[in-house]
C-alpha cells in the first residue's frame, strides 16, 4: 500500500506493507523518528550524508529532501527492503540520491544471511534475533571504498548489532572527514566496547541521545 507523509507543506510518498512496525507513522501522515530528524535538520549540514541502514527511506528521503544535503548516500543490505527503497525515492524525486545494496561490513564480498519478518522488516539483521524462518541473502561491502572522493558530513547507522562491522570498516572516512555520526545501539550490543573504542580513537564524544522509540546516540567529535 501507499502512505502520504505531510510536513512544511510539503507531501512525500512511501509504499509499503500493510502492517510494517515503521509504517505505523506513514499510515497517519508523519515521519518515523520525526525528532530526531529535525534536530539533524536543525544542524544546518551541508556535504554528503549517508544513511547506513535505509530501510524503505524514511531517515534518507528526509535528508533529501528537507535537510541541506548537496548528496545522500543509501545503504540497504536486504534485496527486500532495497526494492521497497528504490519505488520511495522515485516516488518522492529524490534526484540527489545514491543508493547501494549491500551489507556494510568490514569484508568484502561476503555472502550472509539477513533473517526478518514483514511485521517488522526494520529489524532485518544477520542475526535471528525473532527466531525467523524468512530471510534473504546478499554480499558485504566496505563503506571506505564506497565512499572514496564524498565529502561526508554525517553518518546514520541503524543496521541492528551490525553496527561494529560497518564502522570498522569506514575507519579512513571516521578519520579524514569526522562527520556527526547516530548510531542506533544499546549497551546489549555484543560489539559496545569495540564501538566505544573506535569512536574514542578519533575523538569523537557521546553528545546526546534519542529514545525515538528505539535508542540512537549522537556522536561528534
Amino acid at each position: 500500500m501507499k502512505s502520504t507523509v505531510s510536513y512544511e507543506n510539503k507531501e512525500y510518498f512511501f509504499h509499503h506493507l500493510e502492517n510494517d512496525l515503521i509504517a505505523k507513522s506513514w499510515k497517519i501522515g508523519i515521519f518515523y523518528e520525526l525528532p530526531l530528524l529535525e534536530w539533524i535538520k536543525n544542524k544546518n549540514l551541508f556535504g554528503t550524508y549517508v544513511d547506513v541502514g535505509s530501510h524503505q527511506g524514511n531517515h534518507l528521503i528526509y535528508f533529501s529532501k528537507v535537510c541541506n544535503a548537496e548528496k545522500v548516500i543509501g545503504v540497504e543490505g536486504s534485496p527486500y527492503n532495497f526494492s521497497f527503497l528504490e519505488v520511495n525515492v522515485e516516488l518522492n524525486d529524490c534526484d540527489n540520491v545514491v543508493l547501494h545494496n549491500v551489507i556494510a561490513s568490514n569484508e568484502f564480498d561476503v555472502d550472509t544471511k539477513l533473517y526478518y519478518n514483514e511485521q517488522n522488516t526494520g529489524n532485518t539483521s544477520k542475526f535471528n534475533f525473532e527466531a525467523s524462518t524468512s530471510f534473504v541473502s546478499n554480499t558485504t561491502d566496505i563503506l571506505d571504498d564506497l565512499l572514496k572522493n564524498e565529502k561526508v558530513s554525517l553518518m546514520k547507522f541503524d543496521i541492528q548489532d551490525m553496527e561494529w562491522f560497518a564502522l570498522d570498516g569506514c575507519r579512513n572516512t571516521l578519520e579524514e572527514h569526522l562527520p556527526i555520526l547516530f548510531i542506533e545501539w544499546n549497551d546489549s550490543n555484543a560489539h559496545t566496547k569495540k564501538i566505544t573504542h573506535l569512536l574514542t580513537s578519533f575523538g569523537y564524544k557521546h553528545t546526546n541521545t534519542f529514545n525515538v522509540p528505539s535508542c540512537i546516540r549522537v556522536y561528534e567529535a
